[in-house]
């Protein structure tokens, strides 16, 4: 199911035969350097990271989903909401894979599933978590609108968090 559009890609639900885009990105240890404790994951995380994310989004309205570029239909990534896991806050997250990389596509994503979550899903508050010295995701997360709010340890890791509130 198509979520949003913006002028160069679709939101969509994440479908069982992303799961090879899926498994590729996660097994890149450049992609996943900045993702969670930075360590690659198997394919078969991928696959079942498809089902979860897709029982996520029934349970909370919410998910990661599928990012794609509309001219070729070509999977790039995932973008979406999740409860931290504290549930003190909704995160916006997103990955790309590394071939997509620097061509303002996490910036477009990024700021078009900010304001669906702001304006069409209600939320009044999401973060973003992110590594320090990650500083292409900082320039994404303040082009998206977010600003500094503190540091933060997710995962065991010294992060910054970001925040946008209506």
């Amino acid at each position: 199911m198509k979520i949003l559009e913006t002028e160069r890609l679709t939101l969509r639900n994440q479908q069982p035969e992303d799961a090879d885009v899926i498994a590729k990105m996660f097994g890149d240890a450049e992609v996943m350097r900045f993702i969670a404790d930075g360590k690659t994951l198997p394919r078969s995380a991928a696959e079942q990271s498809i089902s979860n994310w897709n029982d996520y989004e029934r349970t909370h309205g919410f998910t990661s989903w599928a990012v794609v570029r509309r001219e070729d239909g070509a999977l790039i990534g995932k973008c979406g909401f999740n409860y931290l896991p504290d549930k003190s806050d909704i995160e916006l997250s997103y990955m790309l894979d590394e071939p997509y990389w620097g061509n303002g596509y996490a910036t477009e994503i990024a700021k078009a599933t900010l304001e669906y979550g702001l304006n069409k899903l209600g939320l009044k508050r999401v973060v973003a978590i992110v590594y320090p010295q990650n500083s292409p995701s900082i320039r994404v997360i303040e082009k998206s609108g977010m600003k500094y709010e503190k540091e933060y340890e997710y995962m065991g890791i010294k992060m910054l968090m970001y925040a946008i509130s209506v």
